[in-house]
C-alpha cells in the first residue's frame, strides 16, 4: 500500500491546497493519506470533503509544536476531533506564538536585508491566520524578489541562523488534547533529535509513560536500518508504528511523495 501520513498544505507551510494533496494522492495512488499541518486544523474540512467519494483514504491530523524538558519535539496526532473545544484552544494559541515569531523574524533579519515590508507580506496574505517563513517567501516570490521555490531553504536556513523557532506546548499537554479529542498521538521523525541508540529507546519510553501511541519509524531522513530499529523499539514498547515523508510541495522539493508498505494509522 503506498500511504503518506505526514503532508503539510499552504494553511501551514505547505504550498499546495488540501485539495491538491488529494489530487496528488489520485493521480500517484496513494491509498491512505493524512493531512499533519503545523499546529493547525484550518485545512482539515476542505481535506475531508475533497477525498470524500474516491477510494482515497483521509485521516484529520496535526503536527503540534511540543516540548518535553529542553527538547523541543513535535507530536503527530491522527484521528481527531477537529471541533474540539480544548484542542482549537492550543492550536490557536500556538498559531499566534508562530506568526509573532514569524514576524520578529522578518523584522529583524529579512525586512532590511530585502528591502521589504510587512505590509508587503500582508497583501499576498490578507486572510492567512498563521505565519510561517513560507508565507514570507511566498510573499517575496510574488513580487519578485525570488524567481522560484530554489532558494527557500537557504533562505531558512539564513532565518533559523539567527532565531530557531522556540514556541511549543508541554508534550503532556499536547498528548492530552489529542486523545480528548479521540485521536492518536506520535513522535514525528525520532532521528532529528540526534540521540544515541541507547538515549532514544530510553527517550520513547519516557513518552509512553506520558501517553504517547506510536513512533514515525518511516520519515525520508531514516535509512532502512534506523527506520527498522524504530520499528523494533515500538514492537518492544507496544507501540504503534507511523511514517511519512514531511510533503511540503514546493517548499521541500526532495521530499518523496510517499513510502510503500504495510503501515496503517487507524
Amino acid at each position: 500500500m503506498k500511504f503518506n501520513y505526514h503532508m503539510h498544505s499552504c494553511y501551514s507551510d505547505g504550498t499546495d491546497t488540501p485539495e491538491q494533496l488529494v489530487e496528488l494522492a489520485a493521480e500517484h495512488g496513494i491509498q491512505s493519506i493524512a493531512l499533519t499541518d503545523h499546529d493547525t486544523i484550518e485545512g482539515v474540512e476542505a481535506f475531508m470533503a475533497a477525498a470524500a467519494g474516491t477510494d482515497i483514504e483521509a485521516i484529520p491530523g496535526v503536527e503540534i509544536s511540543s516540548r518535553i524538558g529542553q527538547k523541543y519535539v513535535h507530536i503527530l496526532g491522527y484521528g481527531i476531533d477537529t471541533k474540539s473545544a480544548e484542542l482549537l484552544e492550543l492550536l490557536n494559541s500556538l498559531t499566534a506564538e508562530a506568526t509573532a515569531y514569524t514576524k520578529y523574524v522578518f523584522e529583524g533579519y529579512v525586512a532590511e536585508n530585502y528591502n521589504y515590508s510587512w505590509e508587503q507580506v500582508l497583501n499576498h496574505n490578507k486572510n492567512r491566520k498563521g505565519f510561517y517563513l513560507s508565507s514570507l517567501y511566498d510573499a517575496m516570490l510574488k513580487d519578485g524578489l525570488f524567481s522560484d521555490w530554489g532558494a527557500y531553504s537557504n533562505f531558512v536556513r539564513h532565518c533559523f541562523r539567527f532565531e530557531g523557532q522556540c514556541y511549543s506546548a508541554p508534550v503532556e499537554k499536547s498528548f492530552d488534547v489529542i486523545k480528548k479529542s479521540g485521536g492518536k498521538a506520535f513522535l514525528a521523525h525520532p532521528k532529528l533529535m540526534k540521540l544515541s541508540l541507547d538515549e532514544e529507546y530510553q527517550f520513547f519510553k519516557q513518552l509512553k509513560d506520558l501517553g504517547v501511541d506510536g513512533i514515525e519509524a518511516y520519515y525520508p531522513e531514516h535509512s532502512p536500518k534506523e527506520s527498522s530499529w524504530y520499528e523494533l523499539c515500538c514492537e518492544r514498547l507496544n507501540l504503534e508504528v507511523s511514517g511519512g515523508t514531511d510533503w511540503h510541495g514546493m517548499a521541500r522539493v526532495k521530499s518523496p511523495l510517499y513510502f510503500f508498505g504495510n503501515i496503517r494509522v487507524n
